[in-house]
Formats: C-alpha cells, sequence, structure tokens
C-alpha cells in the first residue's frame, strides 16, 4: 500500500512540515513520520481530515499510480471501482505478502450469476482477495487473487490462483496456480503458470 508515500508526498507538494501535519490532526509528529515510512498507519477518522488539508479525494491516499502534478483541488473524475480495504478497529491495516493472523484474507461475496454485462464491475482490494463464486470485471489486487472465475483483466502482486481466468487484456502477476482454463492477449509473470488449456498470444516473464 503506498498510503505512507502518498501521505509523504501529498504533505510535500503542500509544503507543510509534519510537525505543521500533527498539529493540524491532533497527532504527534513521531506518528505522522510512522506513516510516511509505513510502520503504522492513521486511524480511518483522520483520513478526511488528511484529504481536506491535502485538497485531494480520499481515493487518492490509496493511490498506487504516479499522483498527478497538480496543484490546488484535484477535479478526480468517479471511475465507479470498487476499492476494498481492511481495517483493525479504526486503523487500516498495512498489506502485507503472507496472510496471516495480523493480516488476514478479504473474503468477498460476489454474485454467483454475474455472467451477463449488467453487472460488470470493477474491483481494488487493498490486500489478498478469496472470492466466493465469479467476478464479472477487472480485478486490481495488491496481493494475491483466489477464486472460482475472473472474467476480466486482472492484476496481482501476488499469486493467482482460480479455476477459469478470462481476460481480453492482459494478467499480471507472480505465480498462476490451479487454473482449468486461462484465457489472455498477454500474460506477464515472474514465476510459474499452471493450466491445463492456455489461450495467450504472448507472455512475458519478468524474473
Amino acid at each position: 500500500m503506498k498510503l505512507g508515500s502518498n501521505i509523504r508526498t501529498l504533505r510535500q507538494r503542500k509544503g507543510l512540515t509534519q510537525e505543521q501535519v500533527s498539529a493540524y490532526l491532533g497527532v504527534s509528529y513521531q506518528a505522522v513520520s510512522k506513516w510516511e515510512t509505513g510502520a503504522n498507519t492513521p486511524d480511518i477518522a483522520l483520513l478526511p481530515k488528511l484529504a481536506a488539508l491535502f485538497e485531494v479525494p480520499i481515493d487518492i491516499l490509496f493511490s498506487l499510480d504516479t499522483l498527478p502534478e497538480q496543484e490546488g483541488p484535484f477535479l478526480w473524475e468517479d471511475d465507479n471501482v470498487i476499492r476494498i480495504i481492511q481495517m483493525q478497529g479504526r486503523r487500516v491495516i498495512a498489506v502485507t505478502p503472507r496472510v496471516s493472523p495480523d493480516a488476514p484474507a478479504i473474503e468477498i461475496a460476489f454474485p454467483r450469476n454475474c455472467n451477463d454485462r449488467t453487472q460488470y464491475f470493477k474491483v481494488e482490494v487493498h490486500g489478498h482477495i478469496i472470492a466466493d463464486g465469479s467476478i464479472n470485471g477487472d480485478v486490481v489486487c495488491h496481493q494475491s487473487i483466489e477464486c472460482s472465475q475472473i472474467n476480466g483483466d486482472a492484476r496481482a502482486e501476488g499469486d493467482i490462483k482460480v479455476n477459469e481466468l478470462n481476460a481480453m487484456g492482459r494478467i499480471v502477476c507472480r505465480d498462476i496456480h490451479d487454473c482449468y482454463r486461462l484465457q489472455a492477449n498477454h500474460i506477464e509473470c515472474a514465476g510459474e503458470i499452471h493450466a491445463a488449456s492456455l489461450t495467450c498470444d504472448r507472455i512475458t516473464y519478468n524474473k
């Protein structure tokens, strides 16, 4: 999760010190420093205040893309993406490479009959996904994905474990496991691909 580095970047763009941010939020400057280094995350109740201070939508705080080189308020179009994060109490749980009791997977129940265009959606999850049923849309997961079917492009920082993956565009991940049917225009993979049936125009190994 780039929450910490985004807070640092936005603070610097506003010309603020950690002490000024901490005074505005009513926290210690050590707390702000820990957020920026990723050692800790802010209380969920502080996110609207941070966004207001930096004059950005809350979505920008969690953005994985390069932040726009724009000064003043951001004019950010609503992209209709479903974004999912985990919290423990009122704190955002930082994304970790492995599922653990302190960083459990996010279990999502999508509609089982979501194979028609009226239910197409895009999902971005800050954590691991364990999905009940199909995902009929593009998926961005900041760790691993485990589900029965994905009908859309997929990107995961970890592994993808899925029975059937039908991507018209790109699949980007570390490994693909236990896939019965895999279709894509382009696969970028750092490890292994296990598929009983594979249709792909191009496979790139990014080791």
